[in-house]
């Protein structure tokens, strides 16, 4: 016969479960909507680190490349760039410029979202 605290601790265990689970498919859902929209945008070469909407636009050696904005981890929005990393506001995972993850709970690196860049070179086509 089970105590009535195991069932309370099952109980608990089982509702921290479901939550979870409720709260991993709406974040989910999020991000397939943000991922369907095409944005251009107004492109500055010279500027290095751009956050723009839902997305990190970084641009270095000649080379931009477009990370999304959402932190791997829960889907936080990163907003800020500390020293030389990407920092996420709600509970501090770390990216370095390539979007690779430096410090957790996130442990996968920031998805690239594909874009080009204008002949003229002033506007940026973020596909995501």
């Amino acid at each position: 016969m089970r105590s009535r605290r195991t069932f309370l601790r099952i109980g608990a265990v089982g509702l921290v479960s479901f939550f979870a689970f409720i709260w991993n498919k709406l974040t989910l859902n999020h991000l397939e909507a943000v991922k369907q929209k095409s944005l251009t945008l107004p492109f500055n070469r010279n500027k290095e680190i751009s956050f723009s909407d839902d997305y990190i636009i970084v641009t270095q050696n000649n080379t931009t490349t477009v990370y999304s904005a959402h932190c791997t981890h829960l889907g936080c929005k990163i907003d800020k760039l500390e020293g030389d990393h990407f920092v996420c506001p709600c509970h501090g995972s770390q990216y370095d410029l390539q979007g690779n993850v430096l410090k957790g709970p996130a442990y996968k690196n920031l998805k690239v979202v594909p874009s080009t860049i204008s002949e003229e070179g002033n506007n940026i086509t973020i596909n995501g």
